[in-house]
């Protein structure tokens, strides 16, 4: 779905990725990344930036380059990490984005520790 979106369709995407379901791996991030959004990291990917995200999947991660204060992080992210994926960068905002309109809550993680939905924004 993400490479149809971002290759084929040519569409920025905001997705957020809850930590809280990385189960301990090394994804890539960085640590500061990690400590600063523990609910929730906002990813914007944006197929016509000049950064190659080489965007790589399994069935139970998908990879991609992501930067960081000028730091190219390849980053494995696991599928079930993902909370929301918001295709066009008008349909979902951040919280840093605006005060006035804050971005809804990571959902709450059900019994087990898995997050129970995902929602795809358009």
């Amino acid at each position: 779905m993400l490479r149809m979106l971002l290759f084929d369709g040519q569409q920025a995407c905001k997705i957020v990725v809850d930590p809280r379901q990385f189960g301990g791996e090394d994804t890539g991030f960085p640590e500061q990344v990690l400590s600063t959004y523990p609910e929730g990291i906002p990813l914007d990917l944006d197929p016509t930036w000049p950064l190659d995200l080489d965007l790589d999947s399994d069935p139970r991660t998908f990879a991609l380059n992501l930067s960081f204060s000028s730091s190219v992080c390849r980053c494995h992210i696991p599928w079930a990490a993902i909370g929301m994926i918001a295709a066009g960068m008008g349909s979902a905002a951040w919280a840093h984005d605006s005060a006035d309109d804050p971005s809804p809550p990571m959902p709450p993680s059900a019994p087990g520790g898995r997050v129970g939905h995902l929602r795809v924004l358009k």
